[in-house]
């Protein structure tokens, strides 16, 4: 007993002095104010502006996110270090606004609700992730999936709380990369990049549906696919890496089109990664070796490209993922530069 009063009184001596010491800090202290984001549009004057820079988001502050004084005594004190970004690879926003940022590096899942201006994440003591690569939202059911290549698995997450609901292995799953959830068939299809295939699992039970595609370069086969997104209508593109294409399935996984081909000049992959479809229907491709993104009509006609290498605003180092929501932004994982970077379509060709 004597023990613990000395404990308990220890604690109350070290948490008022803390206390003390952050409000006499914090007594003159003014904030630093957000500089507005510069205006940096593509293609440039006098074209018609068809992509504008948003944001650039390393740690919660760059979404407007703030602890108070006492968060940050008490985060000290827990032992929790700072949120920053550290090696992003998947994206996803849920219906809530919420941002879901892998983090490949860190093992966790990074957690910015853009609306309530919260922060939170999903770190390796509780999700258990070893090689994380991709995420999607079932907003339906509530839940968050995420590949783990090295552990050749899908974990399954409660939306709401975080806490784990499972796992998926079945399907002889080999290397899962790129996840996606279509809501048009109600299913779940996960890249297999060993086994050249994409896995459809029902989104109710998680029972195996089907595969989509074989080993090879014939259309509709694959060499090491990687990413995968889902249009509004459930139409699939499929990052097909070694093959240097995208091909491009109907919400039942048949064969529509394809298109891309090896090269180092506009049009041309060289280390296609993430792809995703805006409301129009055009279609983004990150190129990592590139440092840009390239967009191409609904047949796969180039249109534009934006972004360039390099470590200034609206600049790309080795970026991988990309996910465009339903206000039309898009975000980027760059992830040499330790950040995800936002960029808006204009649908009209107008500055918001």
């Amino acid at each position: 007993m004597k023990l613990t009063r000395i404990l308990r009184y220890s604690i109350t001596v070290w948490l008022t002095a803390g206390l003390a010491i952050l409000n006499a800090g914090c007594v003159n202290m003014v904030m630093p104010e957000k500089r507005p984001a510069p205006v940096i549009i593509w293609p440039k004057p006098p074209d018609i502006p068809r992509i504008s820079f948003v944001n650039s988001i390393s740690r919660p502050e760059d979404m407007g996110i703030t602890e108070s004084a006492f968060q940050g005594f008490l985060r000290y004190l827990a032992g929790r270090p700072e949120t920053p970004i550290v090696n992003p690879y998947g994206l996803a926003v849920d219906a809530e606004n919420r941002l879901y940022v892998v983090d490949y590096y860190l093992k966790k899942i990074h957690v910015y609700d853009q609306t309530e201006r919260k922060y939170r994440s999903l770190s390796e003591n509780e999700a258990a992730l070893v090689s994380p690569i991709a995420i999607a939202v079932d907003d339906k059911r509530g839940r968050i999936y995420v590949t783990d290549s090295a552990q050749a698995l899908v974990r399954i997450f409660d939306k709401a709380g975080g806490q784990a609901l499972g796992e998926i292995r079945s399907g002889g799953m080999g290397r899962p990369t790129g996840i996606a959830v279509n809501a048009a068939t109600g299913e779940l299809l996960v890249v297999d990049t060993v086994n050249s295939g994409i896995l459809r699992y029902s989104l109710n039970d998680h029972r195996l549906k089907g595969i989509i595609g074989l080993e090879g370069n014939e259309i509709g086969r694959f060499h090491s696919p990687t990413h995968i997104a889902v249009s509004r209508g459930g139409n699939i593109f499929v990052t097909d890496s070694l093959n240097f294409r995208i091909q491009v399935f109907n919400p039942e996984g048949g064969f529509m089109r394809s298109f891309g081909a090896p090269g180092n000049s506009p049009g041309y992959f060289s280390r296609p990664k993430g792809v995703a479809v805006d409301s129009d229907g055009n279609i983004y491709v990150v190129d990592a070796l590139f440092d840009n993104v390239q967009v191409f009509d609904k047949e796969g006609r180039l249109l534009m490209s934006f972004g360039n290498p390099g470590k200034e605003l609206g600049e790309f180092w080795l970026p991988s993922g990309i996910f465009i929501d339903s206000k039309d932004l898009i975000y980027i994982s760059d992830s040499y530069n330790n950040r995800v970077q936002i960029f808006q379509y204009l649908k009209d060709g107008e500055l918001p």
